[in-house]
Formats: structure tokens, sequence, C-alpha cells
């Protein structure tokens, strides 16, 4: 199975630029045409958070403009920057859940389970799972044991080194390490929020953080380092799921050459 992941659009009313510099629409724009040219096409499209800046309304029915562009099927989870009520009829008839209150989906696809974990907490920017996520999580991977199962959510549950970043993170990550842990079909985790590629081990679980389409945490390892973004090359992920295996490439957007030959018409490596 191939997964395609954005994630962290900040779709602002109107259109209206991030920060007074970042045109996320543009680079939302950019980013559904790169997802559409890829081949092989990807199953799905995960969408792990914070679609919306402010999780307006207007947001929404802006950003479900543009998704209904994209020609995959669609998955999504909230972020800290959404609101998951305005979100749900934002999007109603493109995307939907597996859990009456929280936006919490399970999907099964060839031999693998996919999961997205509603992490939202309305009004703050760290992550926390309810006690009815955590429950609901508990029950669908009871059902589905047997399969092995891929996790998605907005905040990642480790610390990376970025602190501005990591005082936002997933606030009960032991709690979901608990019911985790009773289970042996887990591949691993895929989040978003951090606005940069990153790969971690977390409870000897793997975890993935997809990369920005628009505009970068700045990578600043210093404790005392300020908030700040930059503008990298952009990309999305893509995570080739088996099942007994998750493998991640990055599939930039930004301008590149190539591709150039390694050998000639001869089959000579060129010198």
């Amino acid at each position: 199975m191939l997964i395609a992941q954005l994630t962290d659009l900040h779709i602002k009313q109107g259109g209206k630029q991030a920060y007074r510099r970042v045109d996320t629409l543009a680079c939302l724009q950019k980013a559904i045409e790169h997802i559409n040219q890829l081949s092989p096409r990807p199953d799905y499209l995960v969408i792990t958070g914070d679609l919306g800046d402010f999780g307006t309304p207007d947001e929404y029915q802006l950003i479900k403009q543009e998704l209904l562009k994209v020609e995959l099927p669609m998955l999504v989870v909230p972020g800290n920057h959404d609101h998951r009520d305005n979100l749900r009829e934002g999007l109603k008839g493109l995307v939907e859940f597996d859990h009456p209150t929280f936006c919490n989906f399970v999907v099964e696809q060839d031999d693998t389970v996919l999961i997205g974990l509603d992490s939202s907490v309305i009004g703050k920017p760290y992550g926390y799972l309810s006690p009815e996520t955590l429950t609901w999580l508990e029950s669908t991977l009871e059902q589905h044991s047997q399969k092995p199962a891929m996790l998605f959510l907005h905040h990642p549950p480790m610390q990376v080194g970025l602190s501005h970043m990591d005082v936002q993170n997933l606030q009960n990550a032991d709690e979901l390490h608990a019911v985790l842990a009773k289970f042996h079909n887990i591949l691993g985790i895929c989040a978003g929020h951090l606005h940069r590629p990153i790969t971690a081990m977390w409870n000897s679980i793997p975890v993935w953080v997809g990369p920005s389409h628009s505009h970068s945490v700045t990578l600043d390892l210093d404790p005392k380092a300020p908030s700040s973004f930059s503008l990298e090359p952009t990309a999305i992920q893509l995570l080739t799921i088996e099942p007994h295996s998750v493998v991640s490439h990055l599939s930039f957007i930004s301008d590149s050459e190539g591709p150039f030959p390694f050998f000639d018409e001869h089959g000579n490596l060129i010198d």
C-alpha cells in the first residue's frame, strides 16, 4: 500500500498569507497538483492536521474547494489549529470519521489497518488523546489484532530537540503507549505538527513526521532557540506499507533537475 501524507496546510480565510510571508493556499495548490501526478498512484492521501489556521467555517469552505481537486481517497485527522466540529461540517461529504465526537478513522486496505486519532485540544497548541479516543483505539485494535496497524495523528508522542515545539507534543503519550503495548501488530506512527521530516524511535515504535509543503520550522537544536520558520525545499512524505515493513520517501515539490542517466546507450557508466 502506498500512502501520500500531507500535513499542516494552515489555510487562512480568503487565502490570506500566513505570517505575512507564506502563501499557504498557493502551496496547497502546488502540493495537490504534485500528488495528482504521482506514479504509481497512492492508495490514499492522509492529511495529518492543521488544515485551517484558526479552524473557522470560512477556512474549511476554502479548503474543501481545493481538496475536491484531489484524485485520491482522503483520510483526515485534525491538528491544534483546527476545530473538530467546524472541520466535520466543512468537509462533510468529502471525508468520514468513525467516532461520533472525535475525528478518528479506521480503514482496512489489503492486509493492513490504517487508524487515525484526533489529538487536538480546541484552543490549545499541545496534543492530548481523550479517554474516549483511547478506549476507541483499544477496541479498534482488538477488532483488528490479526492485521498490521499503522497509526496517524497530528502531535508526535516524543520530543525531538526543538524546544518550542516539544512543549506542544502529545501530552499523554504514556497513556497511548499503555494501549499500544497490549498489541503486537503496530507497524508505526505517522505524525505532523513539526513542519520538518523527522524519523524517531519511541518505545521501540518507529515514528515518521511529515515534511512541509509550505514553510518549515527552523532546524535549531539550541534549547534556547526562538520560535521561527524557514522557507526550505518543499515536499510531502510517501509511505510504502507492507505487512512487515514501512518505507518512507520524501517526494519533493520544489523545482529540481533530472532525472539523468548513470549509463550511456552502450550500458557503460558515464565518465
